[in-house]
């Protein structure tokens, strides 16, 4: 079991662009430099929220090059677990054969941990970190698959989740079906596992073209009203969401352009 998401990782064409985009939208705070051989990929480390959001650009051959040539505008590649025993961990991934590479204190896990491919997990140790910036966590992000229900037993299986907690999602307005694969006993974060209903919408498209695979995350903000200014002054449409400033938007989508490829969902804490 884990504690939290506690942060994602990005294929970007330019960490340095990214790293601004994130900085003037959110207020996050670089952190660190340092390069990845394993992705065989300059990493630029932000600090947003209680999570660390990692921009990767590519070396040369490898995975993030390999990403980047079927999302050639940047996208997100990892989703972030911790734990406060990573040796433990390593230990269950061994006992499973799932394979896997160390460095630099975390663990990589390459996208055949399901059946369906896609999923890029990095696991990390706990840290209890203070808030930065304008999100204060990320809580979700969504997997498409063919098979939710099949997908999320394997995650059971491979990653010691509790299948007991998993519930259903399903979404008419969005064009949806599948389950929240929480990751821990307190069911507040999840790996979504979905599959898309309607080939029509971004969500459909996404699917058709690039199959299983992570397409967005979803983050909590005590920040909205000073995100949508933000969002709308940098780029008309970014934010999607209600935008009567007298109102305090409950959630809201913030579009991809604004923050290297990823969409991110916001939600009210």
């Amino acid at each position: 079991m884990f504690n939290n998401i506690n942060g994602i990782q990005l294929a970007t064409i330019d960490n340095a662009s990214v790293s601004n985009q994130w900085q003037r939208l959110l207020s996050a705070q670089e952190v660190s430099q340092d390069s990845i051989d394993t992705l065989n990929a300059k990493r630029t480390i932000l600090s947003i929220g209680n999570a660390k959001v990692e921009l990767l650009e590519q070396l040369g051959s490898g995975p993030i090059a390999n990403f980047l040539t079927k999302n050639p505008r940047g996208g997100l590649f990892s989703v972030g677990l911790s734990t406060v025993d990573l040796k433990e961990f390593t230990t269950s991934l061994d006992t499973k054969n799932i394979s896997y590479t160390a460095e630099k204190e975390q663990i990589y896990i390459d996208q055949n941990l399901t059946s369906e491919g896609g999923l890029r997990v990095h696991v990390s140790t706990y840290e209890k970190n203070d808030i930065h910036g304008l999100l204060n966590r990320f809580f979700e992000v969504s997997y498409l698959v063919s098979n939710p229900e099949a997908i999320s037993s394997e995650l059971a299986t491979q990653l010691r989740l509790n299948q007991v907690t998993f519930d259903l999602t399903e979404s008419s307005e969005f064009g949806f079906s599948g389950f929240h694969t929480y990751i821990n006993e307190s069911c507040e974060d999840d790996i979504e596992v979905i599959h898309p209903l309607d080939e029509t919408n971004a969500m459909g498209r996404f699917f058709n073209s690039r199959g299983a695979g992570l397409y967005m995350c979803f983050a909590e903000s005590s920040n909205m009203n000073e995100i949508r200014s933000r969002a709308n002054d940098i780029s008309p449409g970014g934010w999607i969401g209600i935008q009567e400033e007298s109102i305090t938007p409950e959630s809201a989508f913030l579009h991809p352009k604004l923050l290297g490829g990823v969409m991110v969902g916001v939600k009210a804490k």
